[in-house]
């Protein structure tokens, strides 16, 4: 029986015919179907003003040449018409200035995109519908399209990465798309979609001069050694485990005199928070969640401290001080016990300033 399932669950999908690509009226393909693109390399980019509206210099991109792109219109002639270019992106806005993306919490970016013809300028993004000027073109309907191999617009372009918070020590950035351009021949239809030229940031590190070390740099590890399975006892103070941290933050900002510096214990991915309180560090069993037991860390005060939020903390001299923790098993309200086995819990202690 499930061989047969498989098999015409092949037949199936075998059978469904291909859909050809419909373009709006006056819609630019690229030819060979694919948008053209750039890759912006992160590792040149110069973070050195890094503090909240400091931004880097212009980062240039630009394809390095023409290129062909059909103009379809297979619904009615087009005569003697512009091109008229948008952008989309994937983005979202920043709500920190106007014309401006979040790339992440730390940095948002401004793009500004040629746009060749009779504007010959470059056009600051988001922007729909921004006419090249040139009204030389046209497009007949018996043919359904015409062939463009002088486009220059959207082929090179200035993108400038803005800061919104300070870094400290350095971020990951993921690859991701920045910016699609999309073009249309006259002002008839809808806005088209379908990218002529995009622009990916590649994933890479952004170092600052800014740096705070954490115990030297060494791994900060805590063996909590066997523990009964009553969650009685796992209450959150019974088997503490001390957490010294010493912190030095120096170059970049730092050395122009004492910041207000706030730490933090920013959870992983994989451990996260406690599925029943997110107040606590959640843990792991053989790569699994478990749902009954949880970290809780506290201060030298014996105070909470929440994953994920910063605290201010007192006693930092010359940027540099101790943050004093402790951590301890805590198990999920109501079970009477835990399972038992091997467990784990990752987060990392980040810190910013201002």
């Amino acid at each position: 029986m499930s061989v047969l399932h498989k098999t015409l669950l092949w037949l199936a999908l075998a059978g469904c015919p291909l859909a050809a690509q419909a373009f709006t009226q006056g819609e630019g393909e690229p030819q060979g179907g694919a948008p053209h693109q750039y890759e912006i390399e992160l590792k040149s980019l110069d973070v050195s003003k890094n503090h909240a509206g400091g931004r880097t210099n212009p980062f240039t991109w630009n394809l390095g040449s023409l290129y062909v792109v059909d103009f379809h219109c297979e619904q009615a002639d087009i005569s003697r018409q512009p091109i008229y270019y948008t952008t989309t992106s994937t983005m979202p806005l920043s709500n920190q200035g106007p014309n401006r993306f979040r790339l992440n919490e730390y940095l948002d970016v401004e793009v500004q995109v040629w746009v060749a013809g009779r504007y010959n300028n470059y056009a600051q993004a988001p922007f729909t519908n921004v006419s090249n000027r040139n009204s030389n073109n046209s497009c007949k309907k018996r043919k359904g399209y015409v062939r463009a191999t002088n486009v220059k617009s959207g082929s090179k372009g200035k993108v400038t990465f803005i800061v919104t918070k300070p870094i400290i020590n350095g971020i990951n950035i993921a690859s991701q798309s920045l910016l699609e351009v999309a073009g249309r021949m006259g002002n008839a239809g809808p806005t088209p979609t379908t990218a002529i030229s995009r622009v990916v940031i590649k994933s890479g590190l952004i170092t600052v001069p800014d740096k705070c070390t954490f115990n030297r740099g060494d791994k900060i590890s805590i063996e909590f050694g066997d523990l009964p399975g009553s969650a009685a006892k796992l209450n959150g103070t019974n088997f503490s485990k001390s957490i010294p941290i010493h912190v030095v933050c120096e170059g970049g900002s730092f050395d122009k005199g004492a910041l207000n510096i706030d730490l933090g214990v920013q959870t992983s991915t994989a451990s996260g928070t406690a599925g029943f309180n997110d107040h606590f560090l959640g843990t792991l069993s053989n790569g699994q969640k478990r749902d009954d037991l949880g970290i809780v860390i506290k201060d030298e005060s014996g105070n909470p401290v929440v994953p994920n939020q910063f605290y201010n903390v007192k006693g930092f001299y010359q940027n540099q001080g101790d943050w004093n923790l402790t951590a301890a098993p805590v198990a999920k309200p109501g079970v009477g016990s835990v399972k038992e086995g091997e467990f784990e819990a990752s987060a990392t202690v980040v810190a910013q300033f201002q």
